[in-house]
């Protein structure tokens, strides 16, 4: 039996696969992959949503906190599905920082829009709804492998 191990650093990103030849979507758009097309549709939507004066009516009633949560959750949903690597430290580590990152900026560059501030609240709903993403994106890739019959590499 294998024992899971707590450096995350040493497990594969993709249990029992072969990641060098592993496409992240065959479906591609005017040469481009869709996962690639669509991570910058949204990543543009975001910025353009959270560097708006005013917010627009329909999502007015909504906590902001909630909003933030659900915006990174998106993105961090998205990058895990269009990255690809051979360590789940790595891979995962980099997703996280590459949003905490961006949201720091994001929260920055919001005191230079009228009527908007930076609050170190909404960097942390950032922050929170980037690891929810990772954590039920690895979790799910886990008990899908589960499911089809393959043994995961984290138990044994």
């Amino acid at each position: 039996m294998k024992v899971f191990q707590s450096n995350l650093l040493t497990y594969p990103a993709y249990f029992n696969h072969d990641t060098a030849m592993r496409p992240v979507t065959k479906v591609r758009i005017l040469g481009l992959r869709l996962g690639f097309v669509l991570l910058a549709l949204y990543w543009m939507a975001i910025f353009t949503g959270t560097h708006m004066p005013t917010v627009p009516q329909m999502l007015s009633g909504m906590s902001d906190k909630v909003k933030h949560f659900g915006a990174f959750f998106g993105l961090a949903t998205l990058l895990c599905y269009v990255t690809n690597g051979d360590r789940l430290g790595l891979r995962f580590g980099g997703i996280l920082l590459v949003c905490a990152l961006y949201g720091a900026l994001d929260e920055l560059t919001q005191s230079f829009v009228p009527g908007r501030s930076t609050d170190l609240y909404d960097w942390a709903a950032d922050v929170s709804g980037t690891s929810s993403a990772i954590a039920l994106y690895i979790a799910g890739r886990f008990f899908l492998d589960r499911y089809r019959g393959q043994e995961s590499d984290l138990v044994g």
